[in-house]
């Protein structure tokens, strides 16, 4: 009890002595929009959304259209749909309030976010182990070819 007393003074102090306590984050978020939308409301919706990003402290990184593609499944009797992600970086309230936004929008069929930090250390961690793996393959092969 006492350390949580502490922890929480300490967290107090830090805030008011204008601490930044949320974290820049990486996310990627994919959302479907109907394929009865016209291409210049897509184009606003897209640019809403990263407006979003960006008045609530966020930077978008990239943005990729994948366009209009068949629906592994009917979805409010659509088969196709069109796919577009958006990679960016901000605090954990972004994208509560993007998601929000997002199933507030009738157009928008469904979406997914995900963090990419995890990702990106994840391939880095197996390549890592796949050069350690060649290179103790290449030192094997040396030492089998000396001893010939």
């Amino acid at each position: 009890m006492r350390a949580r007393l502490f922890f929480r003074k300490a967290y107090h102090a830090y805030v008011s002595l204008g601490g930044n306590v949320t974290e820049m984050r990486n996310y990627e978020s994919m959302f479907i929009t109907a394929p009865t939308v016209a291409p210049e409301a897509y184009d606003r919706l897209i640019g809403n959304f990263e407006e979003v990003i960006t008045n609530g402290g966020g930077a978008v990184i990239n943005t990729n259209k994948w366009g209009r593609r068949a629906l592994a499944y009917e979805i409010q009797k659509f088969k196709e749909g069109i796919y577009t992600i958006v990679e960016y970086e901000g605090p954990n309230d972004l994208v509560k309030e993007l998601e929000r936004r997002l199933k507030l929008n009738d157009s928008v069929l469904k979406f997914m976010t995900v963090k990419t930090e995890r990702k990106k250390k994840l391939e880095a961690k197996g390549s890592a182990q796949r050069k350690a793996k060649l290179d103790h393959k290449a030192k094997r092969k040396a030492a089998k070819a000396g001893n010939d």
